[in-house]
């Protein structure tokens, strides 16, 4: 499994509301098996984020 140590950012919003931005980008992420265009799956809970590849299922054709 990689680490990586990054920053969460200041994104948009407003002046004095700004909302937190993490920025995911690299060739790391491709080693990883991610590639553009792929739908992903986030997994949200108290401190931590998951994202894992979606990947569907096959459906047999009958």
């Amino acid at each position: 499994m990689s680490k990586r140590e990054l920053t969460v950012y200041s994104g948009g919003g407003t002046y004095r509301n700004p909302f937190p931005q993490i920025i995911l980008q690299g060739q790391w992420l491709k080693s990883l098996g991610f590639s553009a265009g792929d739908k992903i799956t986030v997994i949200c809970n108290q401190d931590q984020i998951t994202i894992e590849k979606f990947i569907e299922e096959c459906k047999e054709e009958r």
